[in-house]
């Protein structure tokens, strides 16, 4: 048994959790014969209990079959679609909630698309899952304040606002990110990579997370009370209308 807390709760540790679950790292059997290289090395683990540890609770290889089949990321993971993941599904029908399959032609290229409804309470879970887990890597502690993700993944055709909202956010981070002069960190970059931003005057930082170097998922971690981050919103309400005023009055309605 481990002698560490978990990662996000802090109750006694029973196993190792890694960060971003293992499964998304493509298997040598799959992409060595391809790519010459392996994407396992020198992975993150965090010290977890087995409620916090993804890979007992079967969302990390729902993660991976999401994230993996995304139109717009990079060979390596295409590579993975038509191997692990193909491999998964044929294991468990059930594992997504296809809606239509097809194939689509990119620059000449045809590519075997799989339309799915995502389970949008998953994904945010593993987010925040990976989220705090980056944090007890990188400072030794369990992050104990709140925490918003923000994604045009998170695209739905029957929440048109919510859509637009993670679009103009990510397009705010995107903008504010090329400011951050901190390091960008990964040891596989083609499968993950991820970039903490300055704390600012808040107390508020953004994590950049990047899976297959297509899908970019943000999360605001703000460590203030209940009483400071009621009074900053109050203080940035301005701010607020002038970005998402329209939105701010479909919501109301």
């Amino acid at each position: 048994m481990l002698e560490k807390t978990c990662y996000w709760c802090e109750k006694e540790a029973t196993s190792l959790e890694h960060v971003p679950p293992r499964c998304l790292f493509p298997e040598d059997k799959d992409v060595k014969p391809v790519f010459k290289k392996t994407f396992r090395e020198r992975l993150i683990t965090v010290p977890s209990c087995d409620e916090h540890n993804m890979q007992k609770s079967n969302l990390d290889e729902y993660l991976m079959v999401t994230l993996s089949g995304k139109v717009g990321n990079n060979g390596l993971a295409y590579v993975q679609t038509l191997t692990k993941i193909e491999r998964s599904i044929k294991r468990n029908s059930k594992l997504l909630d296809i809606e239509k399959s097809e194939v689509i032609k990119i620059k000449d290229k045809e590519l075997p698309v799989l339309w799915v409804n995502v389970d949008t309470y998953k994904l945010n879970h593993s987010f925040e899952s990976i989220a705090r887990g980056l944090y007890f890597h990188e400072n030794s502690k369990s992050f104990k304040g709140k925490l918003t993700i923000v994604s045009k993944l998170f695209n739905h055709l029957d929440d048109p606002d919510g859509t637009e909202f993670n679009i103009r956010s990510s397009e705010i981070l995107e903008n504010e990110r090329k400011n951050w002069k901190t390091e960008v960190k990964g040891e596989n970059k083609e499968v993950f990579s991820y970039q903490f931003s300055p704390i600012d005057g808040f107390m508020t930082q953004t994590l950049a997370l990047n899976f297959f170097e297509g899908i970019d998922v943000y999360v605001i971690l703000t460590d203030l009370s209940d009483e400071e981050f009621g009074d900053a919103r109050t203080k940035l309400s301005f701010i607020n209308k002038i970005l998402f005023g329209d939105l701010q009055l479909k919501y109301k309605r």
